[in-house]
This record gives C-alpha cells, sequence and structure tokens, in this order.
C-alpha cells in the first residue's frame, strides 16, 4: 500500500519508473505468449524435422605378441579418400546445378507451350498446360540425377589431380545418400604414402573430399604363424554387453579363426557411440561422443618367434613353399607351445581383405594341419605300444622272430624292417612291423586302448582357436565288441587302421614319455594384459604345467623306452635329425593313405621326438603328407629346429659380452 501512496502523491518521476516496468512486464508476457501458443506448431514442426542418428564407434583391436613381446599382429592406419555428402560447399553446389537444371527444364517447358499455342493459333487452357508440368517424382528424379553428377565431377576432378582414374558408381552413391548420409562415401582405400602427398598438394580444401584414417588389421611378418594366428573379417555387428541398436556402424573386424576367433572378445575391446543430429534433409548438425570406446587387450603368446620362424624356414628348404605340412615344438616340462606351423602357409594380410578366397577347397586356408586335421601315426605309435606291452611284463631283451612279414589270422602285413631276431631296443630302431604286432597282440588290444586313454587319444584339448579335432580312437567298448578282430588290433599296433591323431596329440604324448609320465594341457597363450602398462587393468594369466593325466608307469619302463628311441637317432632312420651335442630321442614313421577302396594313394610321413635325452625340454613333431619315408624326409627338419633351439640357448661368446659392456675381454 505504501507504494500506491506515493504514486497519488503526483511523483512524476516514479510514475515514470512505475510505466517503464509495467511496460517490460507486458513484453515480456506478450513474447511468451507468443513463443508458448502461436510459435509453438512451428519449433514442433522444427524439431520434427530434426532427430538423432546413433553411430556404432570401434574400438583399437589389441595386438598379439610372442612370448618375449615381439608383434605378431597388430593395426597399422589405413588412409582412404571419402566424400562427405553433406559438406556445406558441395551442398551449395547440387543446389546451384539443380537451379540450373530447373532453368533449362522450364525454359524448354515454356518454348514447348509456345510451340503448342503457335500451331492451335490459341492459348492453352490452364488444363491444357498441365500436360506440360513435370510431376513430383520426375522432380525427385532430376534432383538425384544432378546430385550424382555433380559428385560425379568432384570425383573425377580429384582422380585428375592424383593422375589416378576415380569413378562413382550411380547405386553405390544413391544407397549411400539415402541410407548413410550422415557418413562419408568411400573412395578410394589404403592410399600408399605417394598418393597421400599428391592428394595434400594437390587438393587442399577441395569440395567434400577428405583423407580418412581408420585403423586396419596388419600382420607385419606375413606368413609367419599365420594359422596360430588367425584372421579377421569385416564384422560390424555388436559383441555380447553391447548396446545393439545403431543408426550407423564405421567398419570393425571380428576374428574367424586362430588366437583371432578363441581371443576376439578380449582383443576386440569395447565399441564406442556418438549421436549425430541430422536435420530433415538427413545432413549432419552437431556430434556428440556418448560414450568412448575402450581399446581391446594385448595377447601374449607361449609362441618363441625364433624358434617359430626357425621351424617354417626349414620346412620351405627341405620341402617347398608349398609342402603340406605341420611342425608342433613344446616344452615338455611346461606344455609350452614353442612353435606351431602349418604348410602351405597363408598371408592374413591378404586373406582379411579377400575372404572370396576361403571358398577354394583345394586351399583350404583356414585349416591349421597341426591341430585340425586327423593323420595316421604309423611308427610313431609304436612306443605307446611298447610301453603299455612293457607295463603288461614284457622282457624287452625277449626276441621275437621276423621273416619280413606277420601273419594275423589269414593276412599277410610286410614288415619293411630287415629279417631277422628282434629285441624291444632292436624293433625301435628299425620299427618292425612283426614285432610290434607280436608284442601288442600279446598284451592285449585292451591294455594298448587303456594306455592310449591316458594320453587323451581321440580328444581335445582345449585349445583356443576353435581349430582342433579329436582324432579318433577306438574305445574299450568297441575292441571288445563282435565287429572287432585281430585283424584291426594289428593296425592299431603299428599306428594304422581306426585310428587318427594330430601333431599336437602326439607332441603332447612324446612329451609325457619324455617328462616322466605327466601328460601336460599344451598352453599357447601366456597372458592377456592392457594396451596401455600405465592404466593400472589386470593381467590375466595362464597357468603352466597343467597336468591333465598321470600315465602311471614304471620309471625302469620309461628308461627302457627313452634307451630305445635315443638309439634310433644314433643308429637308426633318425640319424638325420642328430645336433652335435644334442642327444636326441626320436620315431621316424610312414603310414599309408587309402582310398575308399583300400588303394593306397599317398602316404604320411612323420618324426616325432624330444630332447636332450638326460635331462629333456622340448618335444618336436614332424609331419610331412606326400614325403617318402619318415627319416629323410622329417628327420632333417627336426635337426635344424634343433639346432635353432641349440644356438638359442648358448651364452654370448666373452668378446661379444664384453664389447656390449664397455669391459676389456679377458
Amino acid at each position: 500500500m505504501l507504494i500506491f501512496d506515493e504514486l497519488k502523491r503526483n511523483d512524476l518521476q516514479l510514475r515514470l519508473l512505475a510505466m517503464t516496468l509495467a511496460g517490460g512486464l507486458f513484453l515480456l508476457l506478450a513474447g511468451l505468449w507468443w513463443v508458448q501458443v502461436v510459435s509453438a506448431r512451428k519449433y514442433e514442426s522444427h524439431l520434427q524435422t530434426q532427430s538423432y542418428r546413433t553411430v556404432r564407434i570401434p574400438a583399437v583391436r589389441g595386438k598379439i605378441l610372442d612370448r618375449t613381446g615381439r608383434v605378431l599382429a597388430e593395426n597399422r592406419p589405413r588412409y582412404s579418400l571419402s566424400l562427405y555428402l553433406d559438406d556445406v560447399r558441395l551442398r551449395q553446389q547440387f543446389e546451384a546445378g539443380y537451379s540450373n537444371v530447373i532453368a533449362r527444364v522450364r525454359e524448354g517447358q515454356k518454348q514447348r507451350i509456345a510451340a503448342e499455342e503457335k500451331q492451335l493459333s490459341r492459348s492453352l487452357t490452364k488444363a491444357e498446360r498441365k500436360q506440360f508440368a513435370f510431376s513430383a517424382d520426375q522432380l525427385r528424379q532430376l534432383r538425384e540425377q544432378t546430385r550424382f553428377q555433380v559428385a560425379e565431377g568432384v570425383v573425377e576432378q580429384v582422380g585428375q589431380r592424383l593422375g589416378q582414374p576415380l569413378t562413382l558408381d550411380p547405386a553405390t552413391f544413391k544407397r549411400h545418400y539415402d541410407t548413410q548420409l550422415a557418413l562419408p562415401l568411400p573412395l578410394l582405400q589404403d592410399l600408399d604414402d605417394a598418393q597421400i602427398a599428391r592428394f595434400q598438394e594437390q587438393y587442399p580444401g577441395g569440395l567434400g573430399v577428405e583423407l580418412d584414417m581408420q585403423p586396419v588389421r596388419s600382420y607385419p611378418l606375413g606368413t609367419t604363424a599365420s594359422h596360430l594366428l588367425g584372421y579377421v573379417l569385416r564384422d560390424d555387428s555388436s559383441q555380447e554387453g553391447e548396446d545393439s541398436d545403431f543408426n550407423y556402424r564405421l567398419p570393425d573386424y571380428r576374428g574367424q579363426a586362430g588366437v583371432e576367433a578363441g581371443f576376439d572378445a578380449q582383443l576386440r575391446g569395447h565399441a564406442g557411440a556418438e549421436a549425430v543430429l541430422v536435420n530433415n534433409l538427413g545432413y549432419r548438425q552437431t556430434e556428440n561422443v556418448w560414450s568412448h570406446p575402450e581399446p581391446g587387450e594385448n595377447v601374449v603368446l607361449s609362441i618363441d618367434l625364433d624358434i617359430q620362424q626357425a621351424a617354417e624356414n626349414s620346412l620351405v628348404a627341405h620341402r617347398g613353399a608349398n609342402a603340406r605340412a605341420a611342425i608342433v615344438v613344446m616344452d615338455v616340462r611346461t606344455g609350452d607351445v614353442l612353435a606351431m606351423v602349418s604348410s602351405p602357409p597363408i598371408d592374413p594380410n591378404y586373406l582379411s581383405n579377400n575372404p572370396a578366397y576361403l571358398a577354394d577347397p583345394k586351399l583350404r586356408p583356414q585349416s591349421n594341419r597341426a591341430t585340425y586335421e586327423n593323420y595316421a601315426p604309423g611308427s610313431i605309435f609304436k612306443p605307446i605300444v611298447g610301453l603299455a606291452a612293457l607295463e603288461t611284463g614284457l622282457d624287452p631283451d625277449a626276441l621275437v622272430d621276423n621273416p619280413g612279414y606277420v601273419y594275423v589270422g589269414r593276412r599277410h602285413i610286410t614288415d619293411l624292417a630287415p629279417p631277422g631276431q628282434y629285441n624291444f631296443r632292436r624293433s625301435i630302431i628299425y620299427s618292425s612291423n612283426t614285432y610290434f604286432i607280436t608284442v601288442g597282440l600279446r598284451a592285449g588290444i585292451e591294455n594298448v586302448v587303456r594306455m592310449a586313454e591316458k594320453f587323451h587319444f581321440g580328444e581335445r584339448a582345449g585349445l583356443p582357436t576353435r581349430q582342433e579335432t579329436k582324432g579318433v580312437f577306438p574305445g574299450l567298448k568297441q575292441v571288445q565288441g563282435p565287429d572287432w578282430h585281430d585283424g584291426d588290433s594289428a593296425n592299431i599296433c603299428i599306428g594304422q587302421g581306426e585310428m587318427a591323431v594330430t601333431p599336437m596329440q602326439m607332441a603332447v604324448a612324446y612329451a609325457a614319455i619324455a617328462n616322466g609320465g605327466e601328460v601336460l594341457t599344451p598352453r599357447l597363450v601366456d597372458r592377456i594384459e592392457p594396451q596401455d602398462p600405465a592404466s593400472g587393468e589386470a593381467i590375466t594369466s595362464f597357468p603352466t604345467g597343467r597336468v591333465r593325466d598321470h600315465l602311471g608307469v614304471s620309471a625302469r619302463n620309461l628308461k627302457i623306452l627313452r634307451d630305445a628311441m635315443l638309439a634310433e637317432t644314433v643308429e637308426g632312420t633318425g640319424q638325420p635329425a642328430q645336433v652335435p651335442g644334442l642327444q636326441i630321442c626320436g620315431k621316424t614313421g610312414t603310414a599309408e593313405v587309402m582310398n575308399e577302396h583300400n588303394v593306397k594313394i599317398d602316404r604320411t610321413t612323420w618324426f616325432a621326438s624330444f630332447a636332450p635325452y638326460e635331462n629333456p625340454r622340448y618335444a618336436v613333431v614332424v609331419m610331412v603328407e606326400s614325403g617318402t619315408f619318415g627319416g629323410p624326409t622329417c628327420a632333417p627338419i627336426a635337426h635344424d629346429i634343433y639346432e635353432a633351439i641349440l644356438k638359442s640357448e648358448k651364452p654370448e661368446a666373452p668378446t661379444l659380452a664384453a664389447a656390449r659392456s664397455g669391459q676389456p675381454a679377458n
């Protein structure tokens, strides 16, 4: 009331102030009414013409490293030229081009109307003029054609300046414009340094054409350990735990085989997401990153790159680059796989960009022969048969007469070992079929099967590569059944017939013979660690020396077997594997490959071994398809591998060590 009392006193200044405040309040209320009531539909319509598009942003894939941290798989930057259709200058070119086209169309329309009126000698009616008008669909087509022609001209201009012809596919352009306008349209991928430099020099600030960089999977050593590593293919789908509802997805990859597939979740990381505000025409307005991608973790393998490359190089030197073969090198104390070779090799750099290559059944590039193919082991299975016989009371010095063949029922089985008297040691050296069939049948096929079951033949080891077969081996129920005959048992005793193994299974078996009877689970991965060591994220380590089973055989019988296998490489067919200063225990093998008509069509040759004799540390298994015999075909490759291992274990020469430390040599 005090205010009104003051106003009644005819205070001119106070009245003026009150009127100003009242006028301002009136304007504020009027503006609010205009926005909230009069313009409500306008703003609502404006909001409806804009919407958000979500974009999946892939994470940087983790590396794959060997046991010492050397890179086997990583990411490299790939530079591409892309056309941004929502570039303001390019959109202006679209509109200007369309305006010119419409002007020409209207001029042509006027000329046609004038010609028609001249012919009729009168003006056309409104209805008659409509037949000369363009429909909405025709105008839309004109706009699309003009838009493509403008974009095509820009692309051709870029190609001329790069000195490399570039073309734009109409269907691809239309599909991209209609469905992915807010994303760049790739024009030229994987530019080299010269192309990048030429573009930056010749086309700076061009119409909507920019240089983009995306990480792409790279295998710097090419075919090295390629089957073990596996490969990746384009796959933009969300993985478990990620949002699956995206409008757009940037290029991403998923592991398809090998370690890339087995540890894809860890290597791939977690994708991020951004929101792109687009207008009613689909053009990008603003961007907002909702969540940043989390990079994948590094996978550190148990593989030793030096041993891996030594095995691969030896195989190429002895059998050629296209040999169908496999090699496994294992630490018999820990189960660590130090090398895994499958040949012919593949280049995952090529494979990841050419998925059609996988369709060729002759090449079988996705098949890892070390773990994913079944083979008859032949004579390298005889030590397991011999161990079963020793455990059932076989006297290793007892003699078996070998006339050069053996009969099982009416079946005649040839023995390639020289005719004569054979004890256990001599039968290993010369790989006598007669001896092992005789002692195996005496021991009983059930005991041979029980021994094989301790080695876990016919079972998978659980390798994290998605490329493992369990092999083939009869169970006790099968060998005790009515359909099993002595001839079938004889085949098992010499590593043929109803059985098949992988080189990895044989490496596990020979490691068990070497380490005193522990059947280890092969270990391919040492640990999983963050890409940034300073991130503080936990490291996942995989334990070594995981014992899967115990053979439960006597140390005496193991020594008898190991002594015989040592003699095999000193006196027998395994001599080409000898390395000065290293005592190697081994067994050669040759298995016949039969077709459906029981006709021999090929051979599988083997050399399975471990060393050094006095304190075994390494098991080396070499398998070559279409070889001659295990000794001349496979043993020389094992020789090179052991030589490389021995070389890597030698301490540095005093002069070299002194030179590195800066001290004089003694």
